[in-house]
């Protein structure tokens, strides 16, 4: 009997521990679970919650040593009566050189470096604004300005043609006692050639045919051709001289000098460059895209064609200088939108056939625009 006893409770054993093991499973794990009314279900709680994933790792954080600026200086768009088309160019054409001779050593060994360029022909549409403060006997100046940039290998995608057609209108509003058309235009063609020569040395050749013009008067003196060419050194990975010249063919200025040095730095460039000097500085970055502060000089005017109060046909001309803070977010393959603050001053208007100066005093302009 005590042997029928003894194997009736190990035979009992195992099957306690087993009905343990079940019930177990519907024992509430905290006192303030959810009740059965929200769930649906009964008052037992599920005997267990879903696996959490682990939140997703960034490679390359911000905080990354392997996370660096790129080397980019890319153009600030102006109207062509702020800037003649092949000034407003320069920084682009130069930054596209730079571009053409990285070498696979360098690229692997920084972040990955914004392109300047997209695949195709289709290079950029941009459009911008400027706008001019005008009071007493200044001239308020509103400029509005839309291009198109196509690109072509020539003979190769290494030394490219860059064909920008552009538009222009600069509204004038001033007193009546200022002999001034209310509308310029400008409508102009710029091409550019950019050949990387070797390792070192490159050269960028422009050339704009355009005509500037009110629009009422058909005057030869309305088309105007322009031209540049710049010869680039690069001396080493941090230093690059350039030198050449500028044919503006306007009044004020007809030829200019372009020298000077650039230094490229981790997070800063800066242009001593005549005429454009121009400091930037990168503030923040992120996927596809950095942001840039920059402070820069400029040369602003132009020269039109236009009719006079007296229906006589003469050469207006207007000039300035400009000291610009500016901001920009730029992205991958060339595109960006910026705003910009500027101080005007040494602002003139002159006209040529019946000789009229008229110097106006210092005013501020605003500037924005988006590139595609």
């Amino acid at each position: 009997m005590q042997f029928i006893s003894l194997r009736f409770w190990l035979a009992l054993f195992p099957l306690c521990l087993a009905t343990e093991t079940v019930c177990a499973q519907y024992v509430p794990w905290s006192s303030n679970s959810q009740s059965s009314s929200n769930l649906g279900v009964s008052d037992r709680q599920l005997p267990y919650e879903a696996v959490q994933p682990l939140p997703p790792t960034d490679v390359f954080p911000q905080s990354s040593p392997y996370y660096t600026p790129a080397d980019v200086t890319k153009p600030i768009a102006q109207t062509a009566a702020a800037i003649p088309p092949e000034l407003d160019e320069m920084p682009y054409d130069i930054q596209m050189g730079e571009g053409l001779r990285l070498d696979e050593d360098e690229i692997f060994s920084t972040r990955p470096i914004l392109a300047t360029s997209k695949p195709g022909i289709l290079q950029a549409v941009t459009t911008d604004s400027t706008w001019i403060a005008g009071s007493g006997d200044n001239i308020g100046i509103t400029d509005v300005l839309a291009t198109i940039t196509l690109g072509f290998p020539a003979p190769t995608i290494d030394s490219p043609l860059i064909v920008t057609p552009g538009y222009g209108m600069h509204f004038l509003v001033g007193p009546e006692s200022i002999d001034a058309p209310a509308t310029l235009y400008d409508v102009y063609l710029t091409t550019r050639w950019i050949r990387p020569i070797n390792e070192r040395w490159g050269m960028i050749l422009s050339g704009t045919a355009g005509y500037y013009s009110d629009f009422k008067l058909q005057q030869s003196d309305a088309f105007r051709p322009s031209a540049m060419a710049i010869a680039t050194y690069n001396w080493n990975k941090n230093w690059q001289l350039l030198g050449g010249v500028v044919w503006l063919n306007r009044d004020d200025f007809n030829i200019l000098p372009i020298a000077g040095v650039v230094w490229t730095g981790e997070k800063r460039k800066l242009e001593l460059t005549f005429p454009r000097p121009r400091y930037s500085q990168l503030w923040d970055y992120g996927p596809g895209y950095e942001d840039w502060w920059y402070v820069t000089g400029e040369l602003g005017g132009g020269t039109w064609a236009v009719q006079r109060s007296n229906g006589a046909g003469d050469l207006l001309t207007l000039s300035d200088y400009r000291l610009i803070f500016g901001m920009e977010r730029r992205r991958d393959g060339g595109g960006k939108s910026f705003i910009e603050f500027g101080y005007v001053f040494g602002r003139q208007l002159e006209y040529k056939e019946n000789p009229y100066t008229l110097d106006m005093t210092d005013t501020v302009m605003i500037r924005s625009g988006w590139w595609f």
